[in-house]
């Protein structure tokens, strides 16, 4: 026994000088070291392929889950959900949290412009939660006055009276006709007519501090939106033409535009200046976030990350 035993020791101490032989060359090829290397790589992302796939597949409602339903819930509709309620509520947020996940993995999402309106609009809210806070020091607000005096001035107005012709009754040419005779009528100190002169106009107008801005958007970019504000006050207007027929104007009392007193407007100062710097914190963020990529555009330098 003693021989076989070392006979066997001697062929299995051979064998192993074999199978060292054989792999010592193989140990040092740099082959052998890339296979290697790409087998642990595939072995190691196959195993967090696996896992993630199994996270993707796990819907965990646990409760700290419940409670946001349970929270949502009383945030919507003002009522705590009883046992069966707030289980009802869990069903179906299982339900759509699986089609969800379908329509995420079917990708769903892509090329959906109101999707990515709506993560747009996400990222904006965040940038907006994340911008520090503006504030304002009274230095701040007068300069910021100063230099937007558009913004606290009042605008011109004028007080009007008017006669309408419309055109409706026999045509443009007959209105003006009709404006023309009105107009001598009313130039003259006394009339003997009694018969009205003019149509009733179809819409319902401000006759007082009407604004430029506010008689364009009534009468559209017609002559009538010059003649309220070059007419002399207290005198009739030739007849002048508007979208709608003819007329003539009476100017009334006009109220001359003028900046509003810091005073008077600090508050409307202060919600303009904060609005502004609130902007400019969300485009500072934006630029920041414009700088993580490379923007190709065909002809011009790319910019962003390097």
């Amino acid at each position: 026994m003693s021989s076989v035993a070392t006979d066997i020791r001697r062929s299995t101490g051979t064998t192993r000088l074999r199978v060292k032989a054989f792999f010592q060359p193989l140990l040092r090829e740099p082959f052998f070291h890339f296979l290697t290397l790409g087998a642990v790589i595939f072995a190691v992302a196959h195993l967090v392929q696996s896992e993630r796939a199994a996270a993707e597949r796990q819907i965990v409602v646990d409760e700290q889950l419940q409670r946001r339903i349970v929270e949502l819930n009383q945030t919507q509709s003002g009522i705590t959900p009883g046992r069966e309620q707030l289980e009802r509520l869990v069903e179906e947020y299982i339900d759509d949290e699986v089609m969800y996940r379908e329509a995420m993995r079917m990708g769903l999402d892509r090329d959906d412009q109101i999707v990515r309106r709506r993560l747009i609009q996400k990222v904006q809210f965040l940038q907006r939660d994340l911008a520090a806070a503006p504030k304002a020091g009274e230095s701040d607000l007068r300069a910021y006055y100063i230099a937007h005096p558009q913004l606290f001035t009042s605008p011109t107005g004028v007080t009007f009276e008017q006669l309408y012709f419309s055109a409706d009754r026999g045509g443009w040419a007959e209105a003006e006709a009709r404006a023309r005779h009105a107009h001598d009528q009313v130039e003259q100190v006394s009339t003997t007519s009694t018969e009205p002169l003019d149509d009733a106009f179809p819409f319902q107008i401000p006759l007082e501090d009407l604004t430029r801005v506010d008689a364009g958007r009534l009468f559209g970019d017609t002559p009538i939106v010059d003649a309220l504000f070059s007419t002399p006050e207290g005198q009739w207007s030739a007849p002048v033409r508007s979208a709608y027929g003819w007329h003539l104007i009476k100017a009334g009392h006009r109220r001359i535009s003028s900046m509003a007193p810091f005073a008077e407007v600090r508050g409307e100062v202060e919600a303009a200046y904060l609005q502004e710097q609130a902007k400019a914190a969300e485009r500072r963020e934006l630029e920041a976030l414009r700088a993580r990529y490379d923007i190709m555009r065909p002809g011009k330098r790319s910019t962003g990350s390097s």
